[in-house]
């Protein structure tokens, strides 16, 4: 949306996680950016004299949010059901198996999926996004309104990459993402980490893993073997007792002062665990709807948040979403099902679904809120006005989709 004058947006609600609450309320927008928001008396009245304006009286405004974790050229495959017998590696097969039907490893196909995804998430409110990705050329964010970095995956449990390999992909790459513990090994962490990219990982996703970090065995061993990826060399590095976070400590500790990893899921963490997050200034993209579909309960993304850790929101890919959710790379229906099953705090969730997702990905302080300078990217939904029940909360209960309302920043 380009609007050459200032625009006033004025709604029964507006509401962001770093103080902004005001029912009415009203947004002043300059130049693609937030000049004021609150109540409406609080707006400047110059240029609230010159605006235009915009009227959302039945609607809560917030600010547009951010999906921390995803994989969207995994979009064109669509959802899928999940089949517990096989349990992860199963599912990952799975997958394999519809990218080669649908071509999906090529460039092009690739591509098209990625493009896909980033047109779901515009749709849904989403301003920005950590997005996993097969290659660099995948990073449609550059020149895009669309905000965040492109993790380029890497693996390989010994040394997979020539030096100069390694080389042309971080100079082409926004951030750097080894697969897993079980599928990336130390020089590939280390090489990540010395880097100077955002990084990011899959940690403590699957009891799998856990066995394959521990002892050395499992599924995961088995799949690796099965494939030709495994070697008898790798094992040194594995089987010691570790859990996957003990396992990379020393690869969180090394990027600790420089804005710390993301890593992703999480699903299976000790005291211990959750202590080493915390001191490594390490972020954790928790996929609520993930993890139910795969089958994981129990997430303690609330004692994290008690540590002192930045928990933020992702959805993994579209594969494991509800087929019937309107809008499945958005971060609503992760939030409602956080508050109806947990009955976490509306404001903390507001928080994990916007500035919590700013700071993992290394976006600054001010992206995902309502304060002056802020991009102008907001997520409103509709409420019922002359209710007595707290806007935010009506949204967290209700099933209205999010109308994304987003103004252009000057070239």
């Amino acid at each position: 949306m380009k609007h050459a004058r200032p625009t006033v947006l004025y709604a029964a609600a507006v509401r962001d996680a770093v103080g902004i609450n005001a029912s009415p309320g009203a947004v002043l927008v300059q130049q693609g950016r937030v000049v004021a928001a609150g109540e409406p008396g609080i707006l400047p009245e110059g240029l609230v004299e010159q605006a235009e304006v915009i009227e959302r009286p039945k609607h809560l405004l917030l600010p547009a949010m951010i999906n921390a974790h995803t994989h969207l050229g995994l979009t064109s495959i669509g959802p899928q059901p999940f089949d517990p017998t096989g349990g992860f590696v199963g599912w990952v097969k799975t997958v394999r198996h519809h990218q080669r039907e649908s071509d999906a490893s090529r460039y092009g196909a690739g591509l098209a999926s990625v493009k896909l995804g980033k047109e779901h998430l515009e749709q849904s409110g989403i301003q920005a996004v950590g997005d996993i990705a097969h290659h660099p050329g995948f990073a449609l964010l550059r020149g895009s309104q669309l905000m965040g970095v492109t993790f380029v995956e890497l693996f390989g449990l010994g040394a997979p990459h020539a030096p100069q390999d390694l080389e042309t992909t971080v100079a082409k790459a926004e951030g750097l993402q080894p697969h897993a513990p079980y599928s990336a090994g130390p020089a590939v962490y280390e090489a990540a980490a010395r880097s100077g990219l955002p990084v990011s990982t899959h940690l403590a996703e699957t009891v799998d893993e856990c066995v394959f970090v521990a002892e050395c065995d499992g599924p995961q061993l088995s799949y690796l073997r099965e494939i030709g990826k495994w070697d008898q060399s790798f094992s040194e590095h594995y089987g010691q007792g570790l859990t996957p976070v003990q396992w990379m400590r020393p690869y969180l500790e090394t990027v600790a002062d420089v804005g710390g990893w993301l890593v992703a899921h999480c699903n299976y963490v000790g005291d211990d665990d959750i202590t080493i997050l915390a001191d490594t200034n390490t972020s954790v993209a928790y996929c609520p709807l993930a993890s139910e579909y795969f089958g994981h309960k129990d997430h303690r993304y609330r004692d994290m948040l008690a540590a002192g850790i930045n928990v933020c929101l992702g959805t993994d890919s579209i594969v494991g979403t509800d087929p019937d959710d309107p809008q499945p790379l958005g971060l609503l229906s992760a939030m409602r099902r956080l508050y109806q099953r947990d009955q976490t705090d509306p404001d903390t969730l507001l928080a994990m679904a916007t500035n919590h997702g700013a700071k993992a990905l290394r976006l600054g302080d001010n992206l995902a809120t309502l304060q002056p300078g802020a991009p102008a990217r907001f997520a409103c939904i509709s409420i019922d006005p002359e209710s007595n029940a707290d806007p935010f909360v009506q949204v967290l209960t209700g099933q209205n989709v999010i109308e994304a309302i987003s103004f252009d920043l000057p070239a």
